[in-house]
Formats: C-alpha cells, sequence, structure tokens
C-alpha cells in the first residue's frame, strides 16, 4: 500500500483542472500557440494517482505552461499508454481542432 508521502511525490506540479475539458482546454491552448501536447501517465515508472495526467506544451511550455490535471477517464490513460508519443488521437477524440 502506497504511503501517503509517495502519495505526495507523485502529485507533482500545478492542478490545471479536472477530467476531459480541463484536458481539452489544454490541448487547445497549445495547439493554437503552436506547440506538441505532451501526456504523461506515469512518473518514475508508477501511474500517477487519482486517475491523473501530467501535460505539457513541448515548444511552447513559457506561452502555455503545464501541469497536472486529475480526473481523466481510466479509458483515455490506458489509451495514452498504448500510444506514446501520439497526441493526434486524443485531440480527435477530444474534439479538438488543431
Amino acid at each position: 500500500m502506497e504511503t501517503e508521502r509517495a502519495k505526495g511525490c507523485l502529485s507533482m506540479g500545478r492542478i490545471l483542472g479536472t477530467g476531459t475539458e480541463a484536458l481539452k482546454e489544454f490541448i487547445s491552448k497549445c495547439l493554437a500557440a503552436g506547440g506538441v501536447p505532451i501526456v504523461r501517465t506515469r512518473y518514475g515508472g508508477r501511474r500517477l494517482p487519482e486517475s491523473s495526467v501530467i501535460v505539457a506544451c513541448w515548444g511552447k511550455g513559457k506561452e502555455v505552461p503545464g501541469g497536472t490535471i486529475k480526473g481523466v477517464p481510466s479509458e483515455i490513460i490506458e489509451e495514452a499508454e498504448k500510444r506514446t508519443g501520439d497526441w493526434k488521437w486524443l485531440s480527435e477524440r477530444l474534439g479538438v481542432k488543431g
């Protein structure tokens, strides 16, 4: 069982929001700025707690700061792990036009 300390270590960055709407908003902002959205489901080889993902905007991180999005549906997390490095499927699934 994870200790509270271990959970705290995995909860990184600032909280951007919750669920698919927050994920959609981040991807939209990143693409509009000319960046490439990155979604990480694990840190240190372990899945993030609270159905969270860490997002970053490659190439435009100063304009669109990344952080943590909680409450992401498990099917999105699982698919993101299968499609490492591919963000277009997620953009299409969430209806983000880039």
